[in-house]
C-alpha cells in the first residue's frame, strides 16, 4: 500500500494543476498610483469639511442659538455654542464619507491601475521581441482605445514581418537555383561563387534578425 501512495499522490497533483486556478481580486495593482490618488481624495474631503465649518462660521457669527441640551437652556453666538455639535457631525462626516471616498477611489483607480500595468507588461514583452500578445481589457477599464492601437501595431508588425521571412526564404531559394543553373551552363558559378555566398550570408543574418521576435506566422 505504502508503494502505491506516491504514484496515487503524484495523479493527485497532476489533476490539481489541470483545473483553473482563480485568484483574489486585487484592487492594489500599482500601490504607489493608487495610494497617492486615494491620499489627494481623502484630503479633497477632509478640507471640504473644515472649509464647511470656517465658512458657517463666518456666516454665523453675529447670530445667536438656543440650544437645549440635557435639560440644560444655553444662549450664546451660535459659532462658539454649536461647535462641539459641528465638531462631532463633520468628525463623522470624515470618518465615513472618507472611508467612502477611499473606496470609490479605489474601485476608480482600479479601473486605470489594471490597464497601466497591462501597457507596461505589453511593452516589457515587445521590447524582448514577443508582439504576440493581446492586450485585454475588462469591459469598464480605461485605455481601450491605446489597448486597441498597440494591439493593430502588433498585428501590423508581425504580418509585415511574416511577409519579409517569406520573402527572404524565397530569396535563399532563388539564390541555390541560380547557382545550379549556372553550374549547369558554360558560364560556371565559380566567378559569381563570393556574390551569392554574399547574398545567401545577409539572407541569413536577415533571418536571425526575425527570429528574435515571437509573432504569428503565416504561410503565403
Amino acid at each position: 500500500m505504502d508503494g502505491f501512495y506516491p504514484e496515487i499522490r503524484r495523479n493527485l497533483e497532476e489533476k490539481m494543476n489541470t483545473y483553473p486556478h482563480y485568484k483574489r481580486r486585487n484592487y492594489f495593482i500599482n500601490k504607489e498610483f493608487q495610494g497617492r490618488y486615494i491620499f489627494n481624495y481623502f484630503l479633497l474631503a477632509a478640507i471640504g469639511s473644515l472649509l464647511f465649518i470656517a465658512v458657517f462660521s463666518f456666516f454665523s457669527s453675529n447670530t445667536l442659538s438656543i440650544v437645549y441640551d440635557n435639560y440644560h437652556l444655553q444662549i450664546g453666538i451660535t459659532p462658539e455654542i454649536l461647535f462641539k455639535k459641528i465638531l462631532s457631525t463633520q468628525w463623522l462626516f470624515i470618518v465615513l464619507g472618507g472611508g467612502m471616498v477611499v473606496g470609490i477611489t479605489l474601485i476608480l483607480t482600479h479601473r486605470i491601475a489594471g490597464p497601466f500595468y497591462r501597457f507596461e507588461k505589453t511593452l516589457d514583452e515587445m521590447m524582448d521581441g514577443d508582439i504576440s500578445r493581446k492586450i485585454i481589457l475588462r469591459e469598464k477599464d480605461e485605455g481601450k482605445d491605446l489597448a486597441q492601437k498597440i494591439n493593430a501595431f502588433n498585428d501590423m508588425l508581425g504580418e509585415k514581418l511574416s511577409i519579409i521571412e517569406n520573402l527572404n526564404s524565397k530569396i535563399a531559394v532563388s539564390t541555390l537555383h541560380l547557382k545550379k543553373a549556372l553550374d549547369d551552363s558554360d558560364l560556371g558559378s565559380e566567378k559569381f561563387a563570393p556574390l551569392m555566398n554574399q547574398i545567401l550570408d545577409s539572407q541569413k543574418n536577415i533571418q536571425v534578425m526575425i527570429n528574435d521576435y515571437t509573432f504569428p506566422r503565416e504561410k503565403l
